[in-house]
Formats: C-alpha cells, structure tokens, sequence
C-alpha cells in the first residue's frame, strides 16, 4: 500500500525542450508550488532542458532528476523508455540523442510528404519546433490544426497521425535493449513507460509486450502510477513489479497546455510516492 502522508514526486514531464510548453524553470518553478518532493524532466529523445532545470532547482530549492524519455518499438507498438539520474554530460548519450535528432528530420520530411500526397501540404515554416529544435507529431499537428484541417492538435493527432491513419510515417527507432543500454551508460536507470499505452485497446497484448520488453531488455523498472491507468492497471503494473523484482517509478506525462495532465496528480487521482525515489537512489548505490 502507499503511504499518501508522504510527499508526492513526478518522474514524467516534458518541458519546451520538446513538446511541452513551460520552460525548464517555469517546470521546475510550477513542482515547488505544487509541493513535490522532487521532479523528473524527461524530454523526448533531448536533454536540451537539463541544465536550465537543474539550475532552477538549486535556485529555488527544488529537488530535480535530470532524465529523458526515448522512443523505441517492439511488434510495430511504441515502446517508451524513461531514464532517469543521468549523467547529462555523458558523450555516448549525447551522440545517441543527435542521431535521434537527425531521425527525426528525416522522419517528418516523410511525414509532410505524406500528407501532402493526401492533400494536406504544409511548409516547415509553419510548424513550430521546441526551444532545442526538436520537432514532434505534436507540432505538426498544432500546424494542421491551424489550418483547419482538425478543430484540435489532439483530433489531428488522432484522426491523421498515429498508427493506421492516413498521415502515419513508421518511425526507424532503436529496440528497447539499446535504449537502456545508452541510459545505463549514462549512469542512470531504464524505466518502461506507460504499459497501458502500448497497444491501446488490447490491454492482454500490452501486458504481454511489457513482459517481454521488460525481461530481454534489461530494464530496471516500469511506471507503476500514470496519468491515465485505471485502478486495474496499477493493480497490474505492481504485481508485475513485484513478480520480476523491478523498482516502481511512476508520472504524470505533464506537457503543460497541450495535455490536462496536471503536474503531480495527472488526471486527478496520480500518487507517485517520495519513498519510490529514495528507493531508487538505494539501488543505484548498490549496483552502480
């Protein structure tokens, strides 16, 4: 059971590194009035933030762990990696994430490609990037949605830009076991992000991925608490933890306005304990 005397943490969040819309300091700044014990900033495939999230967190006493979220696949689902307690200097990750950035270029050429076929061009010059130039499906759709094409980035996203729809580019991502290979060099230790997102719909398939995922790619834990898990779901994901014998992480994926998911408790009822934390650090002690 968890204690919700305890403070709460957040080990999920993006900021405008990526796809979010706070900066770094303005991240950090909204976790210490909402009271978390510590915030972990995980940008997509970017420690872009890093530095001016931690410089935050040292002005204003606030405890931040520098991590990152990467993409990767498995069976044709996304799989998303969290790293957390990087060491953000480290050469080898900082490679890794250039060629994900020089990916992604690629990638949306295909995507605007795409959609041009299918009668819906758009300039790059209409579509906004993060502060570290880091492009996203979330972008493009804010574009599409400017245009009219959807009343909303989410139904464009939706309608057009995820897997079997009109304007879907499949992404040339690294497997599961290279992701955490780069974060364990980093210093850091490899979550699996957000099991119920997996295979959206086919919760039994989700869990079977998870499994494998989890045990042939060396990973050292699994968001326990998510934005959107249902009481089921984090039944599921403790057990899972449990039986493999992996550490519990757990956040709200807060990207600020572009996703109601409020720093610290999500969709309302997200409780990610500070106890998770300090048992992390426990391990990471122990075994690095």
């Amino acid at each position: 059971m968890i204690d919700r005397t305890e403070r709460r943490v957040d080990l999920h969040t993006h900021t405008t590194a990526s796809d979010g819309t706070l900066t770094p300091g303005e991240l950090v700044s909204l976790a210490r009035d909402t009271g978390l014990g510590a915030v972990a900033i995980t940008d997509h495939d970017s420690v872009a933030g890093l530095e001016e999230g931690l410089a935050a967190g040292e002005a204003l006493g606030v405890r931040v762990i520098p991590g990152v979220e990467i993409s990767s696949s498995e069976e044709g689902c996304e799989i998303h990696i969290v790293g957390l307690f990087l060491r953000r200097d480290c050469g080898e990750l900082l490679d890794f994430l250039a060629e994900r950035k020089k990916e992604r270029v690629r990638r949306n050429q295909r995507l605007l490609d795409r959609l041009r076929e299918i009668g819906m061009p758009l300039s790059p010059e209409e579509i906004t990037p993060g502060a570290g130039g880091l492009l996203t499906r979330t972008h493009v759709a804010e574009a599409m949605a400017r245009r009219g094409w959807a009343a909303t980035p989410v139904e464009a996203l939706e309608r057009y830009l995820i897997p079997g729809k009109p304007g879907w580019v499949e992404k040339n991502t690294p497997p599961p076991k290279v992701c955490a290979e780069i974060i364990h060099r980093a210093g850091g230790l490899a979550f699996l992000a957000h099991l119920d997102r997996i295979h959206k719909g086919d919760a039994a398939h989700s869990l079977s991925i998870a499994r494998r995922v989890l045990t042939q790619a060396g990973l050292d834990g699994l968001e326990a608490r998510y934005a959107t898990y249902s009481p089921q779901w984090e039944q599921t994901a403790d057990r899972l933890a449990e039986e493999m014998g992996l550490l519990r992480s757990g956040g709200s994926d807060f990207h600020g306005a572009r996703k109601p998911n409020q720093l610290g408790t999500g969709l309302g009822g997200l409780f990610v304990p500070e106890s998770w934390v300090e048992k992390i650090e426990a391990f990471l002690q122990h075994h690095r």
